[in-house]
């Protein structure tokens, strides 16, 4: 019976917890909590009775200091619903990249307050020259959520190992040829095309984990991945048409920056270049929680790059036939022979 009784009370004290944390967590004056995808809903007591419909446009928010895209779309003058709501239109121009940055701060440093940040907001009402503020507060919002960035992160480590492994131990990053899978140099413009593939899944999910919607890709993600995949077909269509045979691996980069005349400066400046952007795009993702906007010279200098190695592939001599059939031996680990017709 005692033990009975002790198990009521821990219960009734934890319900009294609760019921705390609960009154603390809506009590007037506490934090907004809000969120990117969504609408912010600010309290305003006796404010919608007198803003007309058409007044909307001239009512801004403010969040740390940082002009909000966000529009006012609703202001209901009920006591009990009173309150503005401000959404993000669909066009999202103007310093919208300055107000999520300014929103996300940097998010590892929030480990310590569960990832939540709280940001100083004012509401104003701007007539002519003179401005008015309706409401201030703090708005509360959670930088990142943990089981989002244990799922993201999860799936990162599994298709980087799958991709990994894959490529070392399967054909997946290795040059077509009839030896053993293991055997096979690796192709330099099939890994380019995982690099940009895994870079660009790596940044999508990445923002999926600190937007909570889904992302949009920007045109130079995709003419990133398009360059990546034009230069692989373009060299497995140079490959099949001239039956090429390559030899055995003598190791991943050997082979990648190696034709059948040995190492290779046109494809040394395409490992450097891809590598070089792909780190500083994935920076730059990190850092401003958006996909960048390059220049089109970029494009331009990586297409040139993958336009030079498709050139130089032409004309490769993967070896040359033996009488017999026989490989001619070569210290290059591209060096094969064109099979006679």
């Amino acid at each position: 019976m005692p033990l009975l009784l002790k198990k009521m009370l821990m219960c009734t004290l934890l319900l009294c917890a609760g019921l705390v944390q609960a009154n603390e967590a809506v009590k007037p004056g506490g934090p907004i909590e809000i969120d990117l995808s969504g609408d912010i809903d600010i309290p305003a007591a006796g404010v919608c009775a007198s803003l007309a419909t058409d007044q909307f446009d001239l009512v801004e928010l403010r969040i740390n200091g940082i002009l909000s895209q966000r529009k006012l779309k609703d202001c209901n003058p009920d006591p009990v619903m009173n309150k503005l709501v401000f959404h993000l239109p669909q066009a999202d121009t103007g310093n919208s990249a300055l107000e999520r940055e300014s929103l996300m701060g940097s998010p590892w440093q929030e480990m310590r307050h569960n990832y939540h940040r709280d940001l100083p907001f004012n509401v104003s009402f701007k007539n002519g020259g003179s401005t008015a503020i309706l409401t201030s507060g703090v708005l509360r919002f959670q930088v990142l959520k943990p089981i989002c960035v244990l799922f993201g992160f999860g799936f990162i480590a599994i298709v980087g190992y799958a991709l990994f492994r894959l490529g070392r131990d399967s054909g997946l990053l290795r040059d077509s040829s009839s030896a053993a899978v293991g055997e096979r140099t690796f192709s330099l413009a099939r890994v380019q095309m995982a690099w940009w593939f895994f870079i660009v899944l790596v940044s999508y999910i990445w923002l999926w984990i600190v937007a909570e919607g889904i992302p949009t890709i920007s045109p130079q993600a995709l003419g990133l991945l398009g360059i990546g995949s034009a230069t692989y077909l373009t060299a497995a269509g140079v490959d099949v048409s001239k039956q090429n045979q390559f030899g055995e691996s003598k190791g991943f980069f050997k082979d990648v920056l190696s034709d059948s005349q040995g190492l290779t400066l046109h494809r040394f400046q395409m490992l450097v270049f891809n590598v070089l952007i792909g780190v500083l795009f994935l920076v730059y993702v990190i850092q401003h929680f958006d996909m960048p906007l390059f220049d089109g010279n970029i494009l331009t200098l990586l297409g040139m790059s993958a336009g030079t190695y498709a050139g130089f592939k032409i004309p490769e001599q993967q070896g040359k036939a033996a009488p017999d059939g026989a490989k001619v031996a070569s210290d290059d680990p591209k060096a094969g022979y064109t099979a006679e017709t």
